[in-house]
């Protein structure tokens, strides 16, 4: 009886040792969701009503174009008004396809364009961390389309200049995933015709009007034409504090309270990025 106690004891004491490794990878998959969530794609800019009574991730920010009034989604795993019922490739298509369960597609509010180079691993780390929310009741009205929504055309991937050994050519491509994730180039584009960013010849150039409680701003140029003039501090500074070189305070529509999480190394490869953009489109 002792044997099989000992043997019993072990069995116990392998079955931890092996589980620990798993609960660690599923631990650090939400720490890297929550990373990427809430300090480079800011899903909760759209997700969340802003206010002091904001019901995080829980949807319900108006979002009003003239192809399209949205109200940004429930994507807390309530099962009723959220995303808790979805499949995990349900969930994975919406973000990388603009598709619902049912087939239908998203209006280019959604940015899934920029969101469809996400590599397995971090699109399953964003699915853990949704998963790990408190499940909030909360629905939201029915999107409305003056015309049905067109696929969105996804993010160019390659990087402005090719790479030849350097430290910054290394950063690059880092910076570029980060960059396509955080949605920089949506914003700091010309806007097309449809009102959607060019990012073929607006690539990064600016241009686009955001009016708001801080009155009327235009998305600046970001291509190294107009970075040449600034040294990497006072790119690092604009990013996460939100100053520019002369002292001028950012814009709301700048996300620099987010961009504060970003570890230092992601911030370097998103300078080394800005500064490998076409400067002439």
């Amino acid at each position: 009886m002792r044997i099989l106690g000992i043997i019993a004891l072990a069995a116990a004491s392998l079955a931890l040792l092996g589980a620990a490794p798993a609960a660690q990878a599923g631990e650090d998959a939400v720490a890297r969701g929550g990373y990427l969530v809430n300090a480079v794609m800011i899903c909760g800019r759209c997700h969340t009503i802003p206010g002091p009574s904001a019901k995080p991730f829980a949807g319900g920010r108006m979002i009003e174009t003239p192809a399209y009034t949205v109200q940004g989604s429930n994507i807390t795993p309530d099962k009723a008004t959220g995303i808790g019922a979805w499949s995990d490739e349900a969930i994975g298509r919406a973000i990388t396809h603009g598709l619902r369960p049912d087939g239908t597609r998203m209006s280019a509010s959604m940015p899934y364009g920029f969101y469809a180079g996400l590599t397995p691993a971090d699109l399953a780390a964003i699915i853990a961390y949704l998963r790990a929310l408190p499940p909030v009741s909360h629905a939201v009205a029915a999107p409305r389309y003056a015309v049905p929504p067109a696929p969105a055309a996804a993010m160019p991937q390659a990087s402005g200049t090719q790479a030849s050994g350097s430290a910054d050519d290394a950063r690059i491509e880092p910076g570029r995933y980060l960059g396509t994730l955080a949605r920089c180039l949506s914003c700091h584009s010309t806007p097309g015709a449809d009102g959607e960013p060019d990012l073929t010849t607006g690539l990064g150039r600016g241009g686009a009007r955001f009016e708001g409680p801080w009155g009327v701003v235009v998305a600046p140029d970001i291509t190294p034409r107009a970075l040449a003039g600034w040294s990497d501090d006072a790119i690092r500074r604009a990013l996460v504090e939100g100053i520019t070189p002369d002292g001028r305070k950012l814009a709301a529509p700048m996300q620099a309270k987010a961009y504060a999480q970003l570890v230092p190394g992601d911030v370097d490869a998103l300078i080394a990025w800005l500064r490998s953009l076409p400067a002439e489109n």
